[in-house]
């Protein structure tokens, strides 16, 4: 990705308000890595993981090619079975970065 251009992206992921007990053992967070991986190996995946200060909770930030980045982001985080099976919801946003480590995401 180096002198393509890229747009950010930010999926937001909480735990389904139904959902009870933690989501890091119910059967269906191998549903999420699995799609964490593929945004890994599809080279879009800078970082991930949970807030240490909200059980459940967490963040993804991705580092898309091309245009629509947000709408393909989405398509592929609400396709995620974790969501599709109501244990985590997404919320997609884009990201205006303004300065980045350099190197970050190449």
């Amino acid at each position: 990705m180096s002198d393509e251009a890229v747009e950010w992206v930010v999926l937001s992921h909480t735990p389904d308000p139904a959902v009870e007990g933690s989501i890091f053992e119910d059967p269906r967070f191998s549903h999420h890595v699995a799609f964490l991986r593929s945004m890994l190996a599809r080279g879009w995946l800078l970082a991930a993981g949970p807030f240490a200060d909200r059980q459940g909770e967490g963040m993804t930030v991705l580092r898309i090619p091309g245009g629509d980045a947000v709408a393909r982001a989405r398509e592929l985080a609400e396709a995620d079975r974790a969501v599709i099976e109501g244990l985590l919801v997404v919320e997609v946003r884009p990201w205006a970065v303004q300065m980045e480590a350099e190197g970050l995401g190449a």
